[in-house]
């Protein structure tokens, strides 16, 4: 408990001069973020977000787009162009890019996830309704119970919910 201090609400938190963003000890391992890339328009400020936090944490960060045909040719042309949109830009930021082919979008992810030693995956809140949410087509939900070790951020987008209200 050395490098804790308790706060005035009788919280522990670390010294600041045991922080993360001033760089990881040796005993704490690297965080690796994953941003779970999609065709949706919304991606583009889900990957700004993990960018920044990578930046902050001082983190590897990869962008992961999984798809369920064959070849990634074979999406409609309107998702494909959208999806290498999308991708361009994280490859701009300076982030890898990874693209898979795989049944499953959760659990493809939560593997890969898992493979590469990932600690924060960054899903977009999925905008599926009631009737798809039933029928398993709501894989942000999926990753979030499949990846129970792992920390989940979801991330919303301001920017729907203001032109809602």
């Amino acid at each position: 408990m050395s490098g804790w201090i308790t706060n005035p609400r009788g919280f522990q938190v670390p010294r600041i001069s045991e922080a993360r963003p001033g760089g990881t000890p040796d005993n704490h391992p690297k965080e690796r973020i994953l941003i779970h890339i999609t065709a949706d328009p919304s991606t583009a400020m889900l990957i700004r977000r993990g960018r920044r936090v990578a930046d902050y944490l001082h983190a590897d960060c990869t962008a992961l787009f999984v798809h369920q045909t064959p070849e990634l040719s074979q999406l409609p042309v309107e998702e494909r162009q959208a999806v290498e949109k999308h991708l361009r830009f994280a490859r701009s930021l300076q982030i890898e890019t990874r693209v898979f082919a795989g049944c499953d979008i959760a659990k493809t992810v939560v593997d890969f996830a898992r493979r590469s030693q990932v600690t924060q995956i960054f899903v977009a809140h999925s905008q599926v309704g009631l009737l798809k949410r039933l029928r398993g087509k709501d894989f942000t939900e999926d990753i979030v119970r499949l990846a129970q070790d792992l920390q989940v951020t979801v991330v919303a987008d301001r920017s729907r919910r203001q032109t809602l209200q």
